[in-house]
């Protein structure tokens, strides 16, 4: 057994949402959290050999709960569609490397793939595991349950009857995937589908839901209003994607409604805040014309305090809220999830421990991997971010440093890649 790596911190966000904490320890050993105590309390024979993170903020591995690896941050939908759609296998293995390392530089230690194609986020996440591939956790879903024409239909995987749902099931379940997506509305990112009507029927959803669950695998539920989440909820999905509860015409209705629907549930709400959300931070850089522009049109008031008002109520009445990146599409690179973070703060009105929380232990708990990821606690996988800077009550740092199970794997921004092993050498 490896002795204890100990790390002193300046401040320490442990993921639970409550303040943070000054001048604690964090013990490593064998590639998990084997303690948390304050650092006086290190014994004095132990304390040269520390790592020095008195000047930083350290939280728990970020998770972002919903991201596309194999889609390419361009600057409309229709670019990455036919990026996507023109590339060679080979082409969607680089492109999923490059942006699981830009995950990686950018705190987050566990993703969750919303929309491969022909298992390639399978193979990335297999050599993530294997070590031939620096990355962070991967969580896939294999190419999401759609139907004809609808969307993501050109991921490859679309079902318009209750046997080809089943069947569509129980293919991608056999292929090892970690979940099931399934399309319950329209999406912004294939022209053609709708966005305001429902894609399937509440006992289609039923059919791959209950499949989903008979192979152990959870399923996501992609909804963009409320005819969707109310048939999603009603067939038992684990989570809902964006959850945009809006009538057919667009109109959005009361968030009680949606409590009341949720409330008895143990569906979780994963909220996306991607490019389109951090152009709208008060404090950042101006994104280029087209950004704005699309910022603009996509927010119902101008504001993320106003806009994300209903999800603040949903946190309140004690649902599990998630918040995510949706990485890949138009204007989200992998690397900048600390605006995703900010977008909470701002948008949820929540201190920055809280944000932090959401894409973490919250995060953990809807993906059912709580227990070993999520916190900054005795007996967790060593999943740590240092940030620039100890004061963290109304904003966190950069993003210096980057441990996966325990393990050093970004220093000052940078990536570090170890020797591969070759596992027949004495």
């Amino acid at each position: 057994m490896d002795s204890v790596q100990w790390l002193r911190c300046g401040t320490l966000i442990d993921g639970s949402g409550e303040p943070p904490c000054t001048d604690v320890a964090v013990g490593i050993r064998d590639g998990r959290i084997s303690a948390v105590i304050p650092w006086d309390n290190v014994p004095e024979a132990e304390r040269n050999a520390a790592t020095d993170l008195s000047g930083s903020t350290v939280t728990p591995g970020f998770i972002d709960a919903h991201v596309h690896l194999l889609f390419t941050c361009d600057v409309d939908h229709e670019a990455t569609r036919a990026r996507f759609e023109s590339s060679s296998t080979a082409e969607l293995s680089i492109v999923g490397s490059r942006n699981a390392q830009e995950a990686l530089l950018g705190g987050v230690t566990t993703v969750r793939d919303c929309g491969d194609t022909r298992y390639v986020v399978r193979g990335l996440r297999d050599a993530v595991r294997a070590g031939t591939l620096v990355g962070p956790r991967i969580l896939t879903a294999g190419a999401p349950l759609t139907t004809t024409g609808g969307h993501l239909h050109w991921c490859g995987n679309a079902a318009d009857s209750p046997e080809e749902i089943r069947k569509a099931v129980r293919t991608i379940c056999t292929e090892d995937v970690d979940l099931v997506k399934i399309m319950s509305s329209g999406g912004a990112m294939t022209r053609g589908s709708n966005v305001l009507l429902p894609q399937f029927e509440v006992d289609e959803l039923r059919i791959a839901v209950t499949e989903a669950h008979r192979f152990g695998r959870p399923v996501a539920s992609h909804s963009l209003n409320a005819e969707s989440i109310r048939r999603s909820v009603a067939a038992g999905v684990d989570t809902l994607e964006h959850c945009y509860w809006r009538d057919e015409t667009g109109r959005y209705g009361d968030t009680a409604d949606l409590i009341a629907l949720l409330a008895p549930t143990s569906t979780s709400v994963v909220v996306t805040m991607a490019g389109i959300a951090r152009a709208l931070l008060p404090d950042r850089e101006p994104g280029s014309p087209i950004e704005q522009q699309a910022a603009k049109a996509a927010s119902p008031t101008g504001a993320l305090a106003t806009d994300y008002r209903w999800a603040r109520e949903v946190w309140e009445a004690g649902i599990t809220l998630v918040l995510a990146s949706d990485a890949g599409v138009r204007f989200t690179p992998f690397r900048r999830f600390d605006e995703t973070l900010r977008c909470g703060i701002e948008g949820f009105q929540v201190t920055p421990a809280q944000a932090v929380a959401m894409a973490t232990r919250n995060a953990a708990k809807a993906l059912g991997i709580d227990g070993e990821v999520g916190l900054v606690a005795s007996g967790y996988i060593a999943d740590l971010v240092v940030l620039d800077g100890t004061d963290a009550s109304e904003r966190l740092g950069e993003v210096r440093s980057v441990y996966r199970d325990g393990r050093l794997i970004v220093a000052d921004s940078r990536l570090i890649v170890p020797e591969l092993i070759d596992p027949a050498r004495p």
